[in-house]
């Protein structure tokens, strides 16, 4: 069989590490201000006080100094950005009053425990948790009818992902795990059954995927076989990726864009891998 690959080596345009930016709800916008004298407690007494929250369908209550959710959000909220904050924990039943919340942004804290479950609100499509202080995924008895397609956990100290790792997330649809410590611990970074679903079926919802920036040496057939509609790879500035090789992409039919931009160790590449994705469209090894 005659085949063909285009490898083109593009400048494109910075998107979210783990797919496009996600649109911001219509709606009541806040950015509240705060004295630099008051303190956290202070901040959290006033976070409520004054806010017409009838109708409100999105607040930002960035750098406030929060150490928990405001208890006061209106049920009718689509999107919160309470990024930048001092939140330490984050638990889906903080979330269970707010049936229209989207999109739940809260980068930048030092949340180092999340609970998942069956409580998570029936809309939210995308989580940002990046730059917290996560080292492990909640686990989950039972599956939740809703969870996010959009997980953003760049930045945070994730060492390994264990089998059955998103277990409480069955409808991702793009995972960003840039700039976290995979590959840096004793158990190799990503167990083969990492992307297995409860049931023991592969993560076929999954179709962007961000190793950029971790410490991966290489890219495994026993995981990657399990995201069998993974449609963009992205494995930037990855210093200790040395080769592509074997089958890694058997499974992987669908990959449109495999994106390995300044990862300076990545020195062989088996080219007959690419037998296995007919519908690559660009291939960036280029420093």
């Amino acid at each position: 069989m005659r085949w063909t690959l285009f490898v083109l080596l593009l400048t494109v345009p910075s998107q979210s590490e783990a797919g496009p930016q996600q649109e911001k709800a219509s709606g009541f916008q806040l950015s509240p201000q705060r004295s630099p004298e008051s303190g956290g407690s202070a901040a959290m007494a006033s976070t409520c006080e004054g806010l017409p929250t009838a109708g409100a369908t999105a607040w930002i209550l960035a750098n406030r100094s929060l150490e928990r959710l405001p208890s006061c959000l209106p049920r009718t909220l689509q999107s919160l950005d309470c990024s930048r904050n001092k939140l330490l924990t984050l638990s889906v039943g903080d979330l269970s009053h707010l049936p229209e919340l989207q999109q739940l942004t809260l980068h930048h804290n030092s949340i180092a425990t999340l609970r998942w479950g069956l409580r998570a609100p029936p809309r939210l499509r995308a989580l940002d948790l990046s730059y917290n202080r996560l080292n492990r995924l909640p686990r989950c008895v039972r599956i939740p009818r809703h969870s996010p397609s959009v997980l953003e956990l760049a930045g945070n100290p994730l060492q390994e992902l264990p089998p059955r790792a998103f277990v409480c997330f069955p409808a991702l649809q793009q995972l960003n795990l840039s700039s976290t410590e995979l590959g840096s611990g004793a158990q190799g970074g990503i167990a083969p059954a990492a992307f297995v679903g409860g049931a023991g079926e592969p993560m076929a919802t999954l179709k962007v995927l961000d190793l950029s920036g971790t410490h991966l040496q290489q890219i495994e057939s026993g995981w990657i076989r399990n995201l069998p509609n993974l449609t963009h790879l992205y494995l930037r500035k990855m210093p200790r990726l040395r080769t592509l090789e074997g089958d890694v992409f058997k499974m992987t039919p669908n990959l449109q864009q495999l994106d390995c931009h300044n990862s300076p160790a990545l020195t062989s590449v088996h080219t007959h891998i690419f037998q296995d994705t007919p519908s690559l469209e660009s291939l960036l090894f280029h420093k």
